[in-house]
C-alpha cells in the first residue's frame, strides 16, 4: 500500500506542476512556422497535425485576453462523437450562474489513490485548459484532490458529495466509459488508459467549444 501511495503521489505532484506551469509555458507563443503544416477546420477551429515518427497530435490554438493558448490532443474531434457523454457539461463545469457569466470559484480534480498513474495523467490537458486564478483560458483555480483518504495531508479528500454550485468536483473513476453528472458533480469513467484519453480529450474539446453540445 505504501508503494502504491508513493506512486500515486508522484503523479499527483506532476499534475500540480502542470497547473503551475500553465502560467508559464502555455502563455508563450512558440512562434511555430505552420506554413505547409497539415491542418483541417472543425467548427471554425483550425486544427493542426503535428506528426513525427512515433505519434500524431492534434493542436488547437485558442486566444483569450489577447494571449494564445496551445493545447494538444491525441484524438480528432469527430472521432469522439459516438462516445457516451451527457449534454450540458460545459455550462455545468464552468459556471455557477451562466446567464450572468459568473464562473465557478474552484474546481477539484479528484482521483482514487488506487488508480493507475497513467490513467490519472490523461487529465493533463483538461487541467491546463481550466488553468488557475492567474492563467488559463477560464482562470478557474484547480485543486488536485483524492476521493479516498491516502494518509497524505497535502491533498484534500473530495467526492461528489462535496460538489456545490460554487465549487465543482470532477471525479475520475473506473467503470463503463462515459461522462455524466450526479447533481453538481461531473464524473469521468473508463476502464483503460485509452478510455481515459478518449474521455478527457472529449471533455476538453467540449469545454473549449470545439465540440458543440
Amino acid at each position: 500500500m505504501k508503494k502504491k501511495n508513493s506512486i500515486f503521489n508522484y503523479f499527483i505532484v506532476f499534475l500540480v506542476i502542470l497547473i503551475v506551469l500553465v502560467a508559464v509555458w502555455m502563455l508563450v507563443d512558440r512562434k511555430k512556422d505552420d506554413s505547409g503544416k497539415p491542418y483541417t477546420v472543425y467548427n471554425d477551429f483550425v486544427i493542426y497535425e503535428d506528426k513525427d515518427e512515433k505519434s500524431l497530435r492534434y493542436r488547437v490554438e485558442i486566444y483569450a485576453d489577447n494571449i494564445k493558448y496551445i493545447h494538444n490532443f491525441k484524438r480528432y474531434p469527430s472521432d469522439l462523437l459516438e462516445l457516451n457523454y451527457e449534454i450540458g457539461l460545459k455550462e455545468k463545469i464552468l459556471y455557477q450562474d451562466f446567464e450572468n457569466s459568473i464562473k465557478k470559484e474552484k474546481i477539484y480534480f479528484s482521483y482514487n489513490p488506487q488508480m493507475d498513474g497513467a490513467d490519472i495523467l490523461t487529465a493533463g490537458t483538461l487541467v491546463q485548459i481550466l488553468g488557475n486564478s492567474n492563467a488559463g483560458i477560464y482562470k478557474i483555480p484547480v485543486v488536485v484532490s483524492v476521493s479516498e483518504d491516502n494518509g497524505n495531508p497535502d491533498f484534500p479528500v473530495k467526492t461528489c458529495e462535496d460538489s456545490t454550485n460554487k465549487e465543482m468536483v470532477i471525479e475520475l473513476r473506473y467503470g463503463e466509459p462515459k461522462i455524466y453528472s450526479d447533481e453538481e458533480c461531473v464524473i469521468i469513467q473508463g476502464n483503460s488508459r485509452e478510455d481515459f484519453i478518449n474521455m478527457n480529450d472529449l471533455l476538453s474539446y467540449i469545454i473549449l467549444g470545439v465540440i458543440e453540445e
